[in-house]
């Protein structure tokens, strides 16, 4: 049971963080809220379900693909919506176009997709024995794939040109106007790799648990909560916030109950901003 736990809490983690990432990318580089991104993660998971059991696709090919379509949304999110509104109020008018694109994908999802709970395939069946406990294999294919999409982007950040255009465009934006760099396409690109993130996200939650509308809604509030943890724009951030949440909400019921499960986020939170109030590994 406690290794179960552990696993669990270990899986859990591991997509809050792939969630956090494409919050805070989004946050850090475009200087705005993406209050719908819970949604993307929400359709993200039911395109994987819709290309598995309507047209028969492999579920890994079905992943794939909805990370490119979310994508293409990331782009045309940002290139009709976001960029062309921001000049209005920068601030407020990004935050009100996300809460009415959530409220509008959500209330398509429950219309088009229904209030009854969907599965996408596993990605692996069956368990394997590990210190005398079984541990579902799609558990821990699902932490190598969120590990590898973590590492990706580390790469990308630190190792091609659009990545250090990416941080020189969030660091500076008139700076890197200077330089040559894009700020708009950075941010087109951005969004895009964010929504992509989210996808992901959600076809791994989708094969773990069940696809419903609303199942957006808590990955979103962890991916906040992360950030504040973890300080705005660090990868090593997300990744320590994400597992010590991740963890909280795997091992925490076993001993204590759900009810301790959902107070100690918060009384965490409390705790760390006390000491850090920029978060474990934010700038001042």
């Amino acid at each position: 049971m406690w290794l179960q736990a552990v696993v669990n809490g270990v899986a859990l983690g591991w997509l809050y963080i792939i969630m956090a990432l494409g919050l805070t990318w989004i946050l850090s580089i475009m200087g705005i809220l993406q209050l719908a991104h819970g949604e993307v993660y929400m359709i993200g998971a039911y395109v994987v379900y819709y290309l598995c059991s309507s047209l028969g696709l492999n579920v890994y090919l079905s992943i794939l693909i909805s990370m490119v379509v979310m994508a293409a949304f990331g782009i045309f999110l940002e290139r009709f919506l976001f960029r062309a509104r921001a000049d209005r109020d920068p601030v407020l008018t990004p935050i009100v176009v996300s809460t009415g694109l959530s409220l509008i994908m959500t209330s398509g999802a429950v219309a088009g997709f229904g209030l009854y709970e969907k599965s996408v395939p596993r990605l692996l069946y069956g368990s394997i024995r590990i210190f005398g406990g079984a541990v579902p294999k799609d558990r821990l294919l699902a932490i190598a794939f969120s590990a590898a999409a973590l590492l990706l982007l580390f790469f990308f950040l630190k190792r091609s040109r659009w990545g250090q255009a990416i941080m020189a465009s969030a660091q500076n934006r008139e700076g890197a106007l200077l330089r040559g760099i894009n700020p708009n396409q950075m941010a087109m690109i951005s969004m895009a790799i964010g929504c992509a993130l989210a996808a992901l996200a959600g076809a791994l939650a989708g094969s773990i648990l069940m696809l419903q509308p609303y199942m957006g809604s808590q990955p979103m509030l962890k991916g906040l909560v992360i950030i504040v943890l973890g300080g705005l724009g660090s990868l090593a951030g997300a990744f320590v916030g994400g597992m010590l949440l991740g963890l909280i909400d795997g091992v925490i019921p076993v001993i204590f109950g759900p009810a301790a499960a959902a107070v100690a986020p918060l009384i965490v939170v409390i705790l760390i901003l006390l000491i850090r109030p920029t978060g474990m590994f934010g700038h001042e």
